[in-house]
């Protein structure tokens, strides 16, 4: 899931237990000692959250339906949507404690670039626009299409005597190791199907959404 996934399911929680939620994607490692009983909780809830939702069968059901060759990252995607869908039951007063909690200090600095993209662009309220949702998605293929080309573009260094610039055809540059094209971007492909199937994944998400609801933590945490 997303932040606002997160933030959802965290809510009734203390600041200190839905902060450990919103910034567990950077966190790595068991150890979580450095941080306090209520975050470290908070952490470990947001992944039990995470594994639940990915063996959920309608999130199984529906990485079938997507192209294939947008199956690879699909998860990304559908936990964009599930944002999307969430955004527009959340009050502005959630949201802004949202953002207070994401401008503490002890935020991770590997989130540190993608928070302040988040509170640049008002991202958590505007995830309620499916056209800016879709945006995201694409710009989120475009950072790792970048980072890939990147290394792929240095093993093909480290593994030649030279290295050769990218081919270019038809004006598009693009580097190959193996089969795989290092321009390619799933993730912004995928979002004509996202537009078009909207009713069917607000159905799935409707079936999805109680189980996750159902692991909510009581308010006194």
């Amino acid at each position: 899931m997303n932040f606002l996934g997160h933030a959802r399911l965290s809510l009734a929680g203390s600041d200190n237990f839905l902060f450990g939620n919103l910034i567990a994607d950077g966190v790595r490692g068991s150890d979580l000692s450095d941080w306090s009983p209520e975050v470290e909780a908070g952490i470990r809830f947001h992944r039990r959250c995470d594994a639940v939702i990915d063996a959920h069968p309608e999130t199984r059901w529906l990485l079938t339906q997507v192209p294939p060759s947008s199956r690879r990252v699909a998860g990304i995607a559908l936990d964009m949507i599930w944002d999307h869908l969430l955004a527009a039951e959340m009050h502005d007063d959630d949201i802004e404690r949202l953002y207070r909690l994401l401008a503490r200090e002890e935020v991770p600095s590997r989130l540190s670039s993608l928070i302040e993209w988040i509170q640049v662009r008002d991202a958590l309220r505007r995830y309620r626009e499916l056209e800016f949702t879709l945006a995201t998605i694409a710009s989120i293929g475009e950072r790792m299409t970048a980072r890939r080309r990147l290394r792929q573009t240095s093993d093909t260094c480290q593994t030649s005597d030279t290295c050769k610039p990218s081919d270019s055809r038809n004006g598009r540059h693009t580097h190959r190791v193996g089969s795989l094209d290092a321009g390619a971007n799933p993730l912004a492909d995928m979002t004509p199907w996202l537009a078009d199937n909207r009713a069917m994944l607000e159905d799935s998400f409707a079936r999805l959404w109680p189980d996750m609801l159902a692991l909510r933590q009581p308010p006194a945490i």
